[in-house]
């Protein structure tokens, strides 16, 4: 699929920097398994290397649960970037939603970090670190505090964004975390519009809580064209 013609020079809308470019709908036409082949064809076609199995697993289990929410918002027609590179660095983001500002109409994008947590505490009083019981290795950074800073680089790098920081949001979505006293820790980090957490007890990042302000949740119908 060629680039739409608003992204053509943003870094956002190039698609050698994201695995598979589709849309919520497609996502839940198509098989997990199909899926995860698309992604492991392009990965080995780009990068040269295959994904891991625990990488793979989360691809299967993960992007269909954002994709219904995203169906069941009325939101099918979003364009997801799956496995978005940032440029110039090693580091991707699961997802970059893009579609159209419910106000203002134009291009707005949101960065989600998907966690397959149903558990997570914050590790020896530091907020920003946690603790995942049966994830090996170790602790790692909050998923709203990684997420946020994708987003403040992608601000920094991406032209589009230089006078319209408010076209870009972030959120960490746990999609398996059904218990909200198992995750409580993680609400210790302040959240922002680039940085916000979502949980299967909060019925996933398109809910009304999203706020009247927050880019794309609100009400974008169509994908960009």
């Amino acid at each position: 699929m060629s680039p739409p013609a608003r992204l053509c020079s943003c870094c956002l809308g190039e698609t050698n920097v994201t695995l598979i470019r589709t849309t919520a709908d497609r996502v839940c036409e198509t098989a997990p398994e199909s899926l995860v082949e698309q992604m492991l064809e392009q990965m080995l076609y780009r990068t040269g290397r295959r994904a891991a199995p625990a990488e793979q697993a989360s691809w299967k289990r993960s992007l269909p649960v954002l994709a219904a929410d995203l169906v069941d918002a009325g939101l099918g027609d979003v364009e997801m970037l799956v496995e978005y590179h940032l440029p110039l660095t090693s580091q991707r983001a699961d997802v970059v939603l893009a579609g159209t500002h419910p106000k203002t109409g134009e291009a707005s994008y949101v960065v989600v970090e998907l966690k397959q947590w149903s558990a997570a505490y914050t590790f020896e009083g530091d907020p920003e670190i946690v603790e995942v019981p049966g994830l090996p290795g170790g602790p790692r950074l909050h998923p709203v505090i990684q997420v946020r800073g994708y987003c403040d680089y992608l601000l920094d790098f991406a032209r589009v964004m230089a006078d319209r920081p408010d076209a870009l949001a972030g959120i960490a979505y746990l999609h398996n975390a059904a218990d909200p006293a198992l995750v409580k820790d993680l609400l210790a980090v302040p959240v922002s519009t680039t940085g916000r957490l979502f949980t299967a007890a909060s019925r996933g990042p398109c809910s009304t809580s999203c706020g009247p302000d927050f880019p794309l949740f609100q009400g974008a119908k169509r994908q960009i064209s």
